[in-house]
């Protein structure tokens, strides 16, 4: 089993409960070979609900007004070439690439893809969009 427990440091309270974890665990775990890792980066939020719903929603709605050479695609396969050309990919192993996932990106970050692809779709694709 993989440990991993995120602490969100807003207070006193949650630095001491890091504190305590690591004063607690790290010992047994190095003795055991298996120490801990311990990385400190700005904690970004990620995209709520409300977000996620709206983003689908223009998604399944380009799915469904949207033919390219004669064939319709779904929700998905927007998905993949919306995060590839407004967030970026990755190649993988074999050579194929990957789009970044949209899980990546902050509250902030992801409002502003979504405008992104929404005005794509208006602008490239005809979609007039409903609410």
């Amino acid at each position: 089993m993989t440990l991993l427990r995120t602490f969100v440091l807003r207070g006193e309270s949650d630095a001491r409960q890091l504190h305590d974890f690591l004063k607690s665990n790290w010992r047994a775990l190095a003795n055991d070979a298996k120490p801990l890792a311990v990385t400190v980066s700005e904690h970004k939020k990620k995209r709520n609900g409300q977000q996620n719903r709206l983003y689908w929603s223009l998604l399944n709605q380009i799915a469904e007004q949207v033919w390219i050479g004669g064939k319709r695609f779904s929700s998905e396969a927007w998905h993949e070439m919306a995060a590839r050309k407004f967030i970026g990919f990755e190649e993988l192993p074999d050579g194929s690439l990957k789009a970044i996932s949209t899980t990546t990106l902050s509250v902030g970050e992801f409002a502003e893809y979504v405008t992104k692809v929404q005005s794509y779709a208006s602008s490239e694709l005809g979609i007039e969009f409903y609410f």
